[in-house]
């Protein structure tokens, strides 16, 4: 009994940590977002292709977060081009922007969920 609660207290504790790894606290805000747009940003909508088409944001590429990776030619080479990041509640879009920073790029910025930023126009 007691080392099943030490294993899930451990699984608790992992979980803990991919979830924060992509957390509120590496968000900006929908403004935030709307100026960055607006000044030439690249802005990408990270859900799926069936989410995408149910509606998004006019410009957005549409590019789910689990295909960043083989994505990059639609990104683009310029590692220091403004790229907002957008998905239904943020968690994708954070998983997306640690992706690309990893990747090198370094103006990634997760504008969190779609109806958000959206309603912010």
């Amino acid at each position: 009994m007691k080392r099943s609660l030490i294993v899930a207290f451990a699984f608790l504790l992992v979980a803990c940590f991919f979830i924060g790894a992509a957390s509120a606290d590496d968000r900006i805000s929908a403004s935030q977002a709307w100026s960055k747009i607006k000044a030439g940003a690249l802005l990408v909508d990270v859900r799926s292709a069936d989410e995408f088409n149910s509606g998004h944001i006019e410009g957005a590429l549409n590019i789910p977060h689990t295909e960043i990776s083989a994505s990059l030619k639609q990104i683009g080479e310029n590692k220091g081009r403004e790229i907002v990041l957008y998905c239904h509640s943020g968690r994708r879009a954070g998983l997306a922007r640690d992706e690309l920073i990893k990747l090198g790029y370094s103006n990634v910025f997760n504008a969190g969920a779609y109806e958000g930023l959206n309603s912010a126009r």
